[in-house]
């Protein structure tokens, strides 16, 4: 009778859509659902990593080229290039400081550099493709001290677009509202490994000339290593001039670091 009772308990609980082994229950259902849908199967529950008070531990900033997989079809790749910079941009030439360069899978090459008290920031990309440089002002937070599980950082970053060739010019401006937002610790498993993360929830809403940017994507960060996974790897400018809804999620496959040879 017993047994009995339990499996009709099971059904029901299972037709309701209530899973209780669910990795992600005790994420927001919203957040958890997209998770789900880009990300299938990565998480593997709550995890222990400690909030974030050293950027540069999150996202070691060393020569590094990082290898992702789709996370629906490991045939397809995404690389991702880390390369250190003589110099910080913004950098007085006198004192050069520490700058860093991320070359995204859109062709768009990401300048990085350490602020106190912020963390690590984007202020310049350039996109390749497009043949424009992309300012932000205030930065970008691309790993901010949050501080603690649901610490939530708000820029509203100006955004001025300019020719390769005319760099004084402004082709579009605008202003989008970025939210920087720590979801907490969660366990993860990729190819490379099995790790404890902080995950980050990054909104994106405003204009740029005659575009609207309205967008979000999540990231898992993991020390010592960087980001193990995320639903989309595109920067704010990305969303600009690729509005589709393309997949662009990606689990780490490999790290290699120049100084692994």
């Amino acid at each position: 009778m017993n047994t009995f009772i339990a499996l009709v308990l099971g059904s029901i609980l299972s037709t309701a859509g209530i899973d209780f082994d669910d990795p992600l229950k005790t994420m927001p259902s919203k957040d958890a659902d997209r998770i789900r849908q880009h990300l299938p199967g990565v998480v593997i529950g709550p995890g222990e990593a400690p909030p974030i008070e050293d950027a540069d531990e999150w996202m070691p900033l060393d020569s590094t080229v990082y290898v992702y997989e789709n996370p629906r079809d490991e045939s397809k790749t995404l690389k991702h290039v880390m390369a250190r910079l003589e110099r910080a941009p913004g950098a007085a030439k006198d004192a050069p400081g520490k700058g860093w360069a991320m070359e995204l899978p859109s062709g768009t090459t990401r300048y990085l550099k350490t602020v106190k008290g912020r963390g690590i920031v984007a202020a310049t990309d350039i996109s390749k493709p497009n043949a424009f440089i992309i300012r932000l002002d205030p930065p970008e937070p691309i790993v901010h001290l949050a501080g603690k599980t649901g610490n939530q950082v708000r820029e509203n970053v100006r955004i001025r677009i300019c020719d390769i060739d005319s760099p004084d010019d402004t082709s579009y401006s605008g202003t989008v509202k970025c939210e920087w937002e720590d979801l907490g610790s969660w366990k993860v498993r990729v190819p490379k490994g099995t790790y404890d993360t902080r995950l980050i929830r990054i909104k994106y809403d405003g204009s740029i000339g005659p575009a609207s940017v309205s967008a979000w994507k999540y990231m898992f960060l993991a020390k010592g290593i960087g980001a193990v996974a995320f639903t989309d790897s595109r920067d704010i400018s990305a969303f600009i001039f690729y509005n589709n809804d393309v997949d662009h999620a990606g689990v780490l496959k490999s790290a290699t670091r120049a100084s692994d040879g």
